[in-house]
């Protein structure tokens, strides 16, 4: 079980997160670092604090849209469960808030993709308890968004990690192969791989447990378990890959099957790629408003880069339309936009595989419907999407990482306050795990060690036993030198320079290993880790406890199996 933890004082770690933003002194910034919570207590008031019931028909016909793609996404991936269902019907009630986490569908997603779910749920739990049971309770809805429109070229979406010293840099990685002419294929319309992959990556697995239990000298029961775990989480993953009709899908499916049937969560999974139609008026709104929102991102771009700050957005977004154009091909173009008259605009790009020219002209008046054979060539960007979740579905909350997606939510957020649409509550869950399972195990019992920051230490030894070297080396050369030009015995020299060139080979070497050893034991690995060592169940139950007992969104959380 999860170690209780003591409540100290706030560290205000979260917002140290934002440091760098806060150092540009702008007001709108500075607010809304401000307003993120770094308590699990104080986001629970935060939400509730903005929480209102939908009365707007176009929200609420959204609504409606959306729960259709929802069932028809739990129907494929056999996650259609009562709670579920339940939850679904519960999405389209004018009080229903939405509670958001948004991602690709990475192959074996690292634990952080799904701790995002597991706080919007205790979030959640804890805003129906303060809520009370009853007819008329404010429902309250864990949507996952799948952003199922991104490359293949991406390299998360093909690789999942985890910790092995057998391996080069103590990492062993599962990889979906793919051809060149497939890296600029959308995931969503990537074929699934053939299952001789599928089961390379079974039997990678499985070896990886083998060796660590035998380095380890596990006992009979303790690597029973470990299998067992394994064996219990692969049959998720046949069962995802006989489902699936996509890679994406496959991903996506293992998701949900962990979310929804492991873990028995009500969680709500759709794919970006299925709801265009709901964000037909937010598309619409965008390209009417396209010079204020281009106006905003080109000034923030202007201001960050001043302040030294890369946000990770392009620096020609601004001059891009908010959407992508896809292709016939399975992939996308970047489109700029002109406005032929009044609410007429022209969609122009060139598709990032095939290079076909591609155009479409959408009419994006009050009173027209996009055709939805143009919305399903439509996909937004990424700023726009929480813009879009905002104005179109009304969430409340929004669960964000502590990765790349950051700087997108600070340039979006300037870009909400420029058009007038609410901001939901942000929340980041910035804690670590700290565990030792058997490949972060196995890679500290190379070196005897027992924790990571015993191999940083010795690692630093070496690095300045290295750095002596030369030192140490010079004046050996320089007498070598002087008695070679005397015509002297330099045997003597010789040696001792052996000698410690020698030691400086050792010194590399075990420097070498070290490095390997730390990356091992400080890995952030994919969930079949915690499957492997824990049990995706007892996964769970660490981290919400662990949440619960800390009230600290960023202190560690401790597991122990």
């Amino acid at each position: 079980m999860c170690a209780k933890a003591s409540i100290g004082p706030m560290t205000q770690y979260i917002r140290s997160l934002f440091s760098q933003y806060e150092g540009v002194n702008n007001p709108i910034l500075s607010d809304y670092i401000s307003s993120i919570p770094e308590r699990l207590s104080d986001a629970v008031i935060r939400v509730r604090e903005q929480l209102t019931v939908t009365n707007t028909e176009n929200i609420l016909s959204n609504r409606r849209k959306l729960a259709k793609h929802i069932a028809a996404f739990h129907g494929q991936a056999g996650t259609d469960f009562p709670a579920v269902e339940l939850s679904r019907m519960d999405i389209q009630d004018p009080s229903a808030q939405i509670l958001v986490s948004i991602h690709q569908p990475n192959l074996f997603a690292y634990g952080g993709v799904f701790k995002k779910i597991v706080l919007l749920q205790t979030i959640k739990s804890m805003l129906e308890k303060a809520n009370g049971v009853s007819n008329t309770s404010t429902r309250f809805i864990n949507l996952f968004l799948i952003v199922d429109h991104d490359f293949m070229d991406d390299v998360w979406i093909r690789v999942a990690q985890l910790p092995s010293v057998r391996h080069s840099d103590g990492i062993l990685e599962l990889r979906m192969p793919i051809i060149d002419s497939n890296r600029w294929k959308l995931v969503r319309n990537m074929e699934v791989p053939p299952i001789a992959i599928v089961d390379h990556w079974r039997k990678q697995v499985a070896s990886w447990i083998k060796n660590g239990s035998l380095t380890l000298d596990l006992g009979k029961n303790e690597r029973l378990r470990l299998f067992e775990n394994l064996e219990q989480f692969w049959m998720e993953v046949d069962e995802s890959y006989n489902r699936a009709r996509s890679y994406a899908d496959l991903n996506s499916f293992i998701f949900s099957r962990i979310v929804n049937k492991i873990l028995g969560y009500d969680t709500l999974f759709v794919r970006l790629s299925d709801i265009s139609e709901v964000f037909e008026g937010g598309f619409k709104f965008l390209l009417n408003n396209f010079r204020k929102y281009s106006g905003i991102l080109s000034e923030s771009d202007v201001m960050f880069l001043r302040n030294g700050i890369n946000t990770g957005v392009s620096q020609s977004t601004y001059l891009n339309a908010p959407v992508w154009l896809h292709c016939k091909c399975g992939s996308k173009a970047s489109v700029k936009m002109n406005e032929i008259e009044s609410g007429i605009f022209d969609l122009s790009g060139t598709c990032m595989s095939c290079k076909r020219p591609l155009t479409l002209r959408l009419n994006g008046s009050d009173s027209c419907r996009i055709p939805s054979s143009a919305l399903n060539e439509l996909s937004p960007r990424a700023i726009p999407i929480l813009l879009l979740l905002s104005r179109d579905l009304g969430i409340c909350c929004y669960a964000s990482g502590t990765g790349g997606s950051m700087g997108y939510t600070m340039v979006g957020r300037l870009a909400f306050k420029e058009l007038s649409i609410k901001m939901p509550v942000t929340v980041v869950w910035a804690s670590d795990d700290f565990y030792s399972g058997v490949g972060q195990r196995e890679a500290l019992q190379s070196l005897k060690f027992k924790n990571s920051a015993e191999v940083t230490k010795y690692a630093e030894q070496l690095r300045i036993t290295l750095s002596n070297f030369n030192a140490n080396v010079a004046p050996l050369l320089s007498k070598r030198a002087d008695l070679a030009k005397d015509g002297q015995d330099i045997q003597e020299i010789l040696k001792e320079l052996a000698v410690l060139k020698q030691e400086q080979r050792n010194a590399r070497q075990l420097l070498k290993i070290s490095d390997k050893v730390l990356r091992a034991a400080t890995l952030k690995p994919c969930i079949i880790d915690y499957a492997v060592n824990f049990g995706l169940k007892n996964t769970e139950s660490m981290w919400r406890n662990g949440l619960i007992e800390n009230d600290d969104l960023a202190k560690p959380i401790t597991m122990l199996s």
